[in-house]
């Protein structure tokens, strides 16, 4: 039960109920061309619980890591290291620093989304490439609370052509497995914020509603976990895959490339 206690904003492997997000997550890590991590000096922005070090450091020539909060991992592989950091400030980073930078569910988080954007194309070298990922609003099944702003399909790729002239924004999407999965959790949702007839998730500071969003949040997935067990528990990074970008996509996944 603890688990319905902790915010569905850092999520891993050790909670059956978030296998969903885990997965989601997991599969963009998977998603980035091993090219720009192998032998590469890499960056990740948020790095959350720490799972994506686990994933990519392994192949890379060094890693570092930065979050608020320290990551869940009791170890840190040999040529991976992890620093305190207030995004979006990287003043301690030199310019021309990194070949590959990895943003991961963040940027809807930072207030200052341009300068975010701005310092990340500062400390990529020359011919370097940022992989960013973040949800998309249209799909998105109520407000979070833990999100300063989601984006439109359009509003994404105005922000990303504005830092980077050379970009792509393709959607990830799940197949019949993931989409039977979030149709469930759309209808239970629905049943719950049904009774908001005042509108107060939209309504309320995003303070007020923290608590009692990453509660319900919980008790739902752990309710459709009862529901559809082996849905839920048998989702892998496999059955997510990306695309051209359309608006039914679950996230965007961007790369964005700092010309030479």
């Amino acid at each position: 039960m603890i688990a319905l206690l902790k915010t569905a904003e850092r999520t891993s492997h050790t909670s059956f109920i978030n296998n969903y997000v885990f997965q989601r997550h997991v599969f963009a890590y998977k998603a980035i061309p091993l090219e720009h991590v192998a032998g590469r000096h890499v960056l990740e922005l948020g790095s959350g619980e720490g799972y994506g070090i686990q994933l990519l450091s392994r192949y890379s020539a060094s890693y570092l890591a930065l979050d608020k909060h320290k990551p869940f991992a009791e170890f840190l592989p040999v040529n991976a290291s992890f620093e305190q950091c207030d995004l979006p400030d990287l003043s301690r980073i030199p310019d021309n620093t990194f070949d590959t930078i990895v943003c991961f569910q963040v940027i809807e988080h930072i207030k200052d989304d341009h300068t975010l954007l701005r310092e990340a194309r500062r400390v990529l070298k020359p011919g370097g490439t940022m992989f960013l990922t973040t949800p998309n609003r249209l799909t998105s099944l109520t407000r979070n609370p833990f999100h300063v702003r989601e984006y439109l399909p359009a509003e994404m790729k105005a922000l990303i052509r504005t830092h980077f002239a050379i970009s792509e924004v393709q959607g990830i999407y799940g197949n019949d497995r993931v989409m039977s999965y979030y149709q469930e959790n759309k209808k239970s949702v629905e049943a719950i914020t049904r009774f908001d007839i005042l509108n107060l998730q939209y309504r309320l500071p995003a303070v007020l509603l923290r608590g009692p969003y990453t509660l319900m949040n919980n008790i739902n997935r752990w309710l459709l976990v009862k529901k559809m067990a082996d849905v839920t528990v048998n989702i892998e990074h496999k059955d997510f895959f990306r695309q051209d970008l359309q608006d039914d996509c679950l996230d965007y996944f961007v790369t964005a490339v700092k010309e030479q």
